[in-house]
């Protein structure tokens, strides 16, 4: 792979992967959860999602390959971790889609009655639109999505200028007019620090900075690593929470005594669930600024919601490549697109909207399946420093043993924090691709099923299940409450030291990791053609 991509690019990649639909929504949810206190739940999410990216940057600029995250967990621990992880990553993916063309129409639905219920269900001339947009963007996938990689600089600007001119403009109308401010009223933390929390997962916090991912993955082919990833990450994760910021301190300012009459938690602004900016430019006179917020509420979540139509894809055919499912998905079109996996992931997609009526119940269960796709990064991490200490690494963290150890503890804390409502259905997820996997194992002949790696997989056995335990226990979103707040902080703390312990113990030997790593990269980059285990699709490496 060529080093080729400069400190900007892989800037504005990240910065176009996280001004999705967040910046739509997340304000008025993280509000409801947090109060004013959502302004520190900004500050706090951001420092967990640059400690996380930093990881996966070391990672993606070590074995750059295309779609890292998908593969580094087959070169740890072998297969059966990588299937689970890889299963998530791909559910996430393909949820992503639903998630972002639910956004759109949202924003069209303050108009447009006809398009959704009030609890945010599409009605029947919703699910038409729905479906013409995600399968035109299927389409697109399916025969080239390069016009739009080609437009993404001119797309990011885009993306940046319009909510920082809309919140500069309400902004400076509020304080010209001096509008009295009311959020404060029944102080800064009305729910305490448990809300604060709460709000960095449920209310979306997470979720709007997830695309940070788009940098890492292209490490390998980034400049100077060195140099290129430290600015992309810090870079892109600042420039997107001060848009973020601004965007709270707008909604917050913008309130009045009566949006407020029910408490935080029953924050009200017209149709505010479905579209809450649209709402505050109504209820605060601003209507010229409508077709500036309708143009970045169209163009922000489809041009996101195109790059994941293609990750979902691809996530899904790496899948097939390694024999974790069927052949079919390994189908690809002329120009080197997976058709098949493209068409499954559609009607994934279509099938989401009715169980998760609105963009706030399909973040609530992204943000729980985003936090599990991170806790594997720094298990790789760590594992990697013992299997291949000698490998070159272009971007290698300081403190490496530290910062694996504090970001695994910190992603579990994000799966715990979805609270038991959130988390026993990602147990269901889970089983549900186990169930898939071994089916679809037990059908090929013997000689072509690879290694299940039993051993070095007893860690995913031990954590899933405790981290669905304390979740039933513990006092988020459901929970028994029989661990009280503030303890299961310790609690996990210990489950965490355990889990990496065992993680590090049982992990595949040195050999076998050097081989797979330096197989997939011969391949990759063309200079063998033997296929590794591991296989990857050249046109898209």
């Amino acid at each position: 792979m060529k080093r080729s991509l400069p400190s900007l690019t892989l800037l504005f990649v990240s910065v176009s992967g996280i001004l999705g639909s967040g910046w739509l929504f997340t304000a008025y949810f993280s509000a409801r959860f947090a109060g004013p206190a959502a302004l520190l739940s900004w500050l706090i999410g951001g420092v967990i999602v640059l400690l996380i990216a930093f990881v996966f940057a070391e990672l993606s600029a070590m074995i750059p390959v295309t779609g890292s995250s998908t593969r580094i967990p087959q070169y740890t621990h072998g297969t059966l971790v990588n299937f689970l992880f890889s299963w998530i990553i791909w559910l996430s993916y393909a949820a992503l889609v639903p998630t972002e063309t639910q956004a759109v129409l949202q924003y069209l639905g303050f108009f447009f009655s006809g398009i959704m219920h009030h609890n945010g269900a599409l009605t029947d001339m919703g699910y038409v639109i729905a479906a013409i947009l995600m399968l035109g963007m299927s389409i697109i996938n399916i025969y080239s999505l390069r016009w739009l990689l080609r437009c993404n600089t001119g797309l990011t600007l885009l993306k940046i200028l319009i909510p920082l001119v809309l919140t500069l403009i309400i902004l400076g109308s509020l304080i010209v007019h001096h509008t009295p401010t009311t959020f404060m009223n029944q102080g800064f933390l009305p729910f305490g620090l448990h809300g604060l929390l709460t709000a960095i997962l449920l209310g979306g916090i997470l979720f709007s900075f997830n695309g940070f991912k788009q940098a890492c993955e292209l490490a390998g082919a980034a400049k100077n690593p060195a140099r290129a990833m430290p600015f992309a990450i810090i870079g892109s994760v600042i420039i997107c929470l001060i848009i973020y910021l601004l965007l709270q301190i707008t909604l917050l300012y913008s309130l009045n005594t009566h949006n407020l009459d029910a408490g935080w938690q029953f924050l009200h602004l017209r149709y505010g669930d479905r579209s809450p900016l649209a709402a505050i430019v109504q209820q605060d006179h601003l209507t010229a600024l409508v077709p500036i917020l309708y143009v970045g509420a169209i163009i922000a979540p489809l041009a996101a919601a195109l790059i994941y139509v293609n990750g979902s894809g691809l996530s899904l055919y790496s899948m097939s490549l390694n024999k974790q499912m069927p052949s079919l998905f390994q189908k690809l079109t002329v120009q080197g697109n997976p058709i098949f996996a493209t068409l499954l992931n559609f009607v994934l997609g279509m099938l989401l909207f009715a169980p998760l009526p609105g963009w706030d119940k399909m973040v609530t269960y992204l943000s729980s399946l985003i936090a599990v796709t991170y806790a594997v990064a720094p298990i790789c991490l760590l594992a990697l420093r013992q299997q291949v200490p000698h490998y070159q690494r272009p971007f290698k963290l300081p403190w490496g043993t530290a910062w694996g150890v504090l970001t695994f503890y910190i992603c579990t804390l994000l799966i715990y924090w979805s609270g038991w409502d959130v988390v026993s259905k990602l147990g269901i997820a889970l089983t549900l691709g186990l169930v898939v996997f071994l089916t679809h194992y037990y059908s090929l002949n013997r000689e072509e099923r690879p290694p299940l790696n039993g051993l070095p997989s007893l860690w995913v056995w031990l954590y899933f299940p405790g981290v669905l335990l304390i979740s039933y226990l513990g006092n988020f979103g459901g929970g028994k409450n029989w661990i009280p707040f503030g303890w299961d902080f310790a609690v996990i703390g210990l489950f965490c030291s355990f889990i990496l312990a065992v993680a590090l113990r049982y992990k595949l030997p040195a050999a076998d990791t050097e081989n797979y790593i330096r197989t997939q990269l011969e391949y990759a980059e063309g200079t063998t053609e033997k296929k590794p285990t591991m296989a990857v699709n050249k046109e898209i490496a």
